[in-house]
């Protein structure tokens, strides 16, 4: 009798399609933004038509006002969907890490330490990522920049990317992390 109930499954089906809208029109398209449900938990047997839905996911930004931006339109989108099939929707969102924005003259001296240590081909600048960081916290208190330290060596089978279930490091690579980390502290208490 699907006509006596609301379908969990259809509604959060539906928020899941529709609140994509808040990256593809809500946001400048020059503006990175990913928001993704990672899990659905939906129902409890393949032949009961489900009561309930719990659906988690991440939004990534790289402003802290396109942050909360999106999260007004996730908000927005949840309700009204879960209006629209005549349903209810309580929203947990929590902000878990702020956007990580590297300061320019830290940048500048570790872009300096690793040509001078590591020489130029060291060096990769590469398009900014939407993976979640901790160091934001520290740069909230003190300027600094965030760097990658590259491992990827298919001779110790370490070239596949974090979270991918085949992640490795390759151990050799640490000393150069070190020595990165070393000189970085050394220049930048010893610069005017």
């Amino acid at each position: 009798m699907p006509n006596q109930c609301v379908d969990a499954a259809v509604v959060a089906s539906s928020f899941v399609m529709n609140v994509q809208a808040a990256v593809a029109r809500e946001t400048h398209p020059l503006d990175a933004a990913v928001v993704s449900i990672g899990k659905m938990d939906v129902g409890t047997r393949f032949n009961v038509i489900a009561e309930n839905a719990i659906l988690e996911g991440t939004v990534r930004t790289f402003t802290l006002e396109n942050r909360d931006r999106i999260r007004a339109a996730v908000t927005r989108f949840a309700e009204h969907t879960a209006a629209m099939y005549g349903a209810t929707v309580e929203i947990e969102y929590r902000h878990v890490t702020p956007p990580v924005s590297n300061e320019a003259e830290s940048s500048a001296l570790a872009t300096s330490i690793v040509k001078s240590a590591f020489g130029e081909d060291a060096i990769v600048f590469d398009r900014p990522t939407t993976g979640a960081e901790d160091f934001s916290y520290y740069m909230e208190k003190a300027p600094g920049c965030f760097a990658f330290v590259g491992s990827a060596n298919p001779e110790t089978d370490s070239e596949w990317a974090h979270h991918h279930g085949r992640f490795n490091v390759d151990e050799a690579v640490l000393k150069q992390g070190a020595e990165l980390y070393a000189q970085y502290a050394y220049h930048y208490l010893n610069q005017n």
